[in-house]
């Protein structure tokens, strides 16, 4: 069995030492998965018979490119369409009947504070780790940041009333392979990237059943799925494609690498 491995080349800089764990878990298994650097070197590496696809790198574009050329990748286009735009999560969301808080897309600063009340959050529907996520508390911090999210897709959102704490759920299929709640003191924004703590929890009965909902729409196969609190409940607030697994390696002693390579492996023996 033979699979590639697609990381963009800063990707590939930062996780060295986890593709190197996912390549390694591979051979193991008898199975030879190939790093490619995307899109440098995507083209030439679709030539060659191929199994399947694992995609680590935020480009929903190259889902897609798997699927026409019949590739089983994780995870699949959907997911990736779906979870790497702030814009759709919330829709799926509403449409499952999932808590979310109340959103808008806006193209300007004068629609975003006509859609709801200071302050609120301003984020690009693309960002990722925290990035391009700003807490806005008035008019004239409202055109800064959206002049630094010019070209670019943005939505206002409603601030929770429990900012600087999440809960981050990692999911692999049917499984529940950890939780750890985040916080930060100096921050809205609790990531663990950030500088925001992180322990291990257990999910609640209302996460689990949005999961459940979200695993059936979108069938991913490694994700991670955020809560943030607003009235003494979790409401979801992102889904993570390429999810990191740094909290997963500093809080419990699971080898994620070798993990996915496992699923990987039984799910493409079914």
């Amino acid at each position: 069995m033979k699979g590639l491995l697609f990381y963009d080349s800063e990707g590939a800089r930062r996780n060295k030492w986890f593709i190197e764990r996912l390549i390694e878990s591979a051979k193991e298994r008898g199975c030879e998965l190939k790093l490619v650097i995307h899109p440098d070197e995507t083209d030439e590496a679709l030539g060659e018979h191929i199994d399947f696809a694992i995609v680590r790198t935020i480009c929903p574009h190259l889902n897609v490119k798997m699927a026409h050329n019949y590739i089983y990748t994780f995870n699949n286009y959907q997911t990736s369409y779906i979870a790497n735009d702030k814009w759709k999560t919330y829709l799926i969301a509403k449409k499952l009947g999932i808590p979310v808080m109340d959103t808008y897309e806006v193209a300007s600063a004068e629609e975003a504070m006509a859609s709801i009340d200071f302050p609120f959050i301003l984020k690009a529907v693309d960002g990722h780790g925290g990035s391009e996520v700003f807490l806005v508390k008035n008019a004239e911090e409202c055109k800064q940041t959206m002049s630094l999210l010019t070209n670019k897709r943005v939505i206002v959102q409603r601030l929770c009333d429990e900012p600087g704490v999440d809960m981050r759920v990692y999911v692999m299929g049917d499984e529940i392979i950890a939780a750890a709640k985040r916080t930060s003191a100096v921050d809205f924004r609790s990531n663990f990237s950030l500088g925001g703590k992180a322990e291990l929890d257990t999910p609640t009965e209302d996460m689990l059943w949005a999961i459940d909902k979200l695993r059936e729409a979108l069938r991913f196969d490694f994700v991670g799925v955020d809560f943030i609190r607003h009235n003494g409940r979790w409401v979801l607030n992102e889904i993570e494609d390429v999810v990191g697994t740094r909290m997963i390696y500093a809080l419990t002693d699971i080898d994620a690498a070798d993990r996915y390579i496992d699923y990987v492996i039984k799910k493409m023996s079914e």
